[in-house]
């Protein structure tokens, strides 16, 4: 059994928007998850919700709570992430309804060939340095997809609304779990047929700063299922299917920058992230850099060449995205272990993390919430 069989495009995150597109009356990008599709054709519901929780993947959910616990108990099945399992990426499967393949989406940094630029996609920021690029939305720019609920209302011609809830991070977003909970219920209790895709950033933030077993883990799981119950008991001919974009795991720091016969080798940062490291070598130091990564770095990641990443299709079997291989660099190492890589001093410090191949991190829940 290799590592790669736990990612698998028959059983994740694409599977259930294909579920979503099928009850809509669209036709499906990908085979479509089983357990979604029975669900909705019980009835005709008036709310589809998709709740991404970020990273309340399964062991996130079993290590810290209860068998009788509310997540538990509606837990009708498990799915994988998108590969890596990181929330650039696995959000945007979700929102796209498409494979990190086709939207070029991989990861946390991209590089923009051309603009020449290590670009963090959210904050839109240089990689390194993080400072903040004077164009706006770099990434959503080069890298452009159609979120499916637009296609959905569009191909209904309007009899199904789309309707996103996010944090305050976004303009108009939810400062708080309560006013998540009570902007999607009155969004569900408006007339008509609605698509709803709404996201949270917990318990990911806490658990990046505490590790991923602690009483605050503990209390944001009950606060999340608190809000769910409460979506539920507010709503009318509402379907929720929850899960979240990855897991995560516990880990410890490796500091890439001070193994300078490494960074010597390299032309630039090197992006996607922590635990997935896309590498962009300088042509006479391929063998060089090879040699010192497996040397070092053996026992935590294993070392893939581009080439060899593209035959393995571990981003979807779909047709790439333009530029694709240009945003892979030369060299892809993969963590398997509990380690993550730090690019500079100033990087964060991180007791739990997530975006390498381990089965904690790619596997998420499917908990179903209906009325």
């Amino acid at each position: 059994m290799s590592e790669f069989d736990i990612i698998n495009y028959k059983n994740c995150i694409t599977n259930l928007t294909s579920s979503i597109q099928k009850h809509f009356g669209l036709k499906p990008f990908y085979s479509t998850n089983e357990v979604a599709d029975k669900l909705l054709e019980e009835k005709d519901y008036q709310n589809v919700i998709i709740f991404v929780f970020d990273g309340m993947g399964n062991a996130i959910i079993d290590k810290n709570t209860t068998e009788s616990h509310y997540l538990r108990k509606n837990r009708v099945s498990k799915m994988l992430s998108t590969y890596p399992p990181t929330t650039a990426n696995c959000t945007t499967a979700y929102l796209s309804g498409l494979n990190p393949v086709a939207t070029g989406w991989l990861g946390w940094t991209s590089y923009i060939k051309d603009l020449d630029i290590c670009l963090d996609n959210f904050p839109n920021c240089d990689t390194l340095t993080k400072e903040p690029f004077l164009e706006k939305d770099i990434a959503y720019k080069k890298l452009p997809y159609e979120e499916l609920g637009n296609i959905i209302e569009k191909e209904t011609n309007g009899n199904v609304k789309y309707y996103t809830v996010f944090p305050s991070f976004k303009e108009n977003g939810c400062k708080s779990l309560k006013e998540f909970e009570h902007r999607i219920a009155k969004i569900c209790n408006q007339e008509g047929k609605k698509y709803i895709y709404a996201y949270w950033t917990e318990p990911d933030m806490a658990m990046h700063q505490s590790g991923t077993c602690n009483n605050l883990v503990k209390k944001i799981l009950n606060q999340i299922s608190k809000c769910l119950k409460s979506v539920e008991r507010k709503t009318t001919n509402t379907i929720g299917f929850v899960s979240a974009d990855h897991g995560q795991i516990d880990v410890s720091p490796i500091a890439l920058y001070t193994y300078y016969d490494v960074m010597a080798c390299l032309k630039r940062s090197f992006t996607c992230d922590a635990r997935t490291p896309f590498f962009f070598v300088k042509d006479d130091k391929n063998d060089e850099f090879v040699r010192l990564f497996n040397q070092y770095f053996s026992d935590s990641y294993k070392l893939f060449t581009k080439q060899e990443i593209i035959d393995l299709k571990i981003f979807g079997e779909d047709k790439p995205c333009e530029g694709f291989e240009d945003l892979l660099g030369d060299y892809i190492a993969i963590a398997t272990g509990d380690h993550y890589f730090m690019l500079s001093p100033e990087s964060h410090m991180f007791k739990g993390h997530h975006a390498g191949l381990t089965l904690d991190e790619m596997s998420i829940p499917l908990i179903v919430i209906k009325n």
